[in-house]
């Protein structure tokens, strides 16, 4: 589970080892420069990478609501209604689909699913029960490696 400040925190990084790269020059060997920008940027931890950094449909909680949508980069679409929300927001899981139809044919069963527990007036905003993220949990330890 990320929230979205651990991914800000992430891209904030990730844009710094970028800059010490271009900042090396182009005299010197460049996988040298990219390992002396990651000491630099991340330092001898290395870089954790983002969980769930992929196409899929997400689930994002926010205080007592689930969100199920889907996107080619959930922590990019985070952004989106970051803004708008007052409890913050933390992704749980994505199961991963590369093709958009897939991904919107699996976002609507999901939808027709759990429609019981949708939010009056939210297309894609879900009660955070216990039946939801029962279901939550135990795709993510079909799907996800320790």
């Amino acid at each position: 589970m990320t929230t979205y400040g651990e991914y800000r925190n992430q891209n904030r990084l990730i844009a710094r080892y970028r800059r010490e790269i271009r900042s090396y020059g182009t005299h010197g060997d460049l996988k040298e420069a990219m390992i002396e920008a990651s000491l630099t940027a991340f330092g001898y931890f290395g870089n954790p990478g983002l969980p769930h950094h992929y196409a899929g449909v997400y689930f994002i909680a926010s205080g007592p609501s689930i969100k199920i949508g889907e996107a080619i980069d959930p922590y990019e679409r985070m952004r989106d209604f970051n803004g708008h929300n007052p409890h913050g927001l933390e992704l749980l899981h994505v199961i991963a689909r590369d093709s958009k139809d897939a991904r919107r044919r699996l976002e609507k069963q999901l939808h027709l699913r759990f429609e019981h527990l949708r939010l009056p007036d939210h297309r894609e905003w879900f009660q955070n029960h216990p039946e939801l993220t029962g279901f939550i949990g135990s795709i993510c330890s079909e799907e996800c490696y320790p």
